[in-house]
């Protein structure tokens, strides 16, 4: 069953993903621009869905389309950051102090915001 739910999300994903890619692509340019946030609402979609999911993405997506209307706001409208996925673990000085003995003291940050965003823009 979960694999049939995978499966299911990984398909709703792209159809979202490639109409926001063929928006981008070939209607976008052929209008003139009247976003009214920054990042556009295109951005925002794809950035939505990569970092919630396709429920929570798509439900934050069609809010933000919602809102970019002319009697709507306007602005710096970021998408919120998933702060469920972080994973915090206290380290004693004990167990720091050991691993430094080691030098294995460089931490690669993968879950952070910026790191986030780095791989965004590949």
């Amino acid at each position: 069953m979960n694999y049939l739910y995978n499966i299911i999300n990984n398909f709703l994903y792209k159809i979202i993903y490639y109409l926001i890619l063929l928006y981008q692509k070939i209607i976008s340019p052929i209008l003139p621009a009247r976003c009214r946030y920054y990042p556009t609402c295109s951005n925002y979609g794809k950035q939505a869905l990569a970092w919630h999911g396709i429920w929570s993405g798509s439900w934050l997506l069609l809010k933000r389309i919602s809102r970019c209307h002319p009697l709507g706001g306007h602005g710096i409208d970021f998408v919120p950051l998933p702060l469920s996925s972080y994973h915090y673990k206290y380290l004693s000085p004990i167990v720091v102090g050991g691993v430094k003995r080691q030098g294995l003291y460089i931490f690669r940050d993968t879950t952070s915001y910026v790191f986030r965003l780095n791989q965004m823009m590949k």
